[in-house]
């Protein structure tokens, strides 16, 4: 797989179709994400572990000239979450081309994975979905009587240490000034933070744009099984528009479109959806 991976990416250096590659790289300091710019650097690129690198890609196009164009060595999520970002107008989906990787069966169990390949794999094979249902964790938080649900998740928001890198590693997370840092709705110094006020507020302002990365939990340094609950959400979103976030280009999220052709009294379009001319990025 990885000597697939850097053909593709010296054949695109060869042609000058992109600028860069972006994918992870391993050394003597350990593997972490890399910048290539040049096609003898890629003997450095691997393709373990899994590492969520749209969220990335997208402040490198941001930094770089318009005509810059980068490769991204990326899994299913990342296609999803880049689908995303480009209704939001976070990142020029153009300037991108996805090397594809496909995740094996073990990676897509830890993610719980209902697509855990893109659109086109350049490397690996397919995995089976994962039903998340199947998952013993989804059993013990989701599926008791609601009292005991509501303690059980009580219980897992008390472990939250508000390092916030469940906002940060979210490739949906792209807000300027961010509610979770605002002392109305979070007390500044309180640990563990309210969890109505804090993580039910970053599981609800994200629910439409989730694409079941995992980043949120992987970044989790206590533990806190948050993809059940975006995976919740998703199905919610799933079972009443018929919409799965991440997986239709042309099709913006159902809530937002709610929003603008039916606007409720004292509510604006967020700030990101404003593109140059006024209209919204859907």
């Amino acid at each position: 797989m990885r000597a697939t991976v850097r053909k593709i990416a010296a054949d695109l250096f060869e042609a000058k179709a992109v600028d860069a590659v972006l994918g992870l790289a391993e050394d003597e300091a350990g593997t972490a994400p890399r910048v290539f710019e040049r096609p003898e650097a890629l003997e450095a690129l691997v393709l373990f572990p899994k590492w969520p690198l749209a969220k990335t890609a997208a402040r490198i196009l941001a930094r770089a000239p318009a005509g810059f164009r980068l490769a991204l060595v990326g899994r299913g999520c990342d296609e999803r979450a880049l689908v995303e970002m480009a209704k939001r107008n976070q990142v020029d989906a153009g300037r991108i081309h996805l090397i594809g990787v496909a995740c094996d069966p073990d990676q897509a169990e830890h993610c719980l994975c209902q697509q855990p390949w893109p659109s086109r794999i350049d490397a690996g094979e397919k995995a089976a979905p994962v039903d998340p249902a199947d998952a013993p964790a989804a059993r013990y938080f989701l599926q008791a009587d609601a009292p005991l649900r509501l303690e059980r998740w009580r219980e897992a928001f008390a472990r939250c240490i508000k390092c916030y890198g469940c906002r940060n590693a979210c490739p949906a997370c792209q807000c300027t000034a961010c509610r979770l840092e605002d002392g109305l709705w979070t007390e500044p110094g309180h640990i563990a933070p309210d969890m109505l006020s804090f993580h039910l507020l970053r599981a609800l302002h994200v629910a439409d744009a989730c694409v079941a990365c995992g980043a949120c939990q992987d970044a989790c340094p206590v533990d806190i099984p948050l993809m059940l609950l975006q995976l919740s959400l998703r199905e919610h979103l799933e079972s009443r528009y018929g919409y799965r976030p991440g997986t239709e280009a042309e099709r913006c999220s159902p809530l937002l479109v709610d929003l603008v052709a039916q606007p409720s009294a004292g509510l604006t379009l967020p700030a990101w959806t404003e593109v140059p001319g006024g209209d919204h990025g859907c």
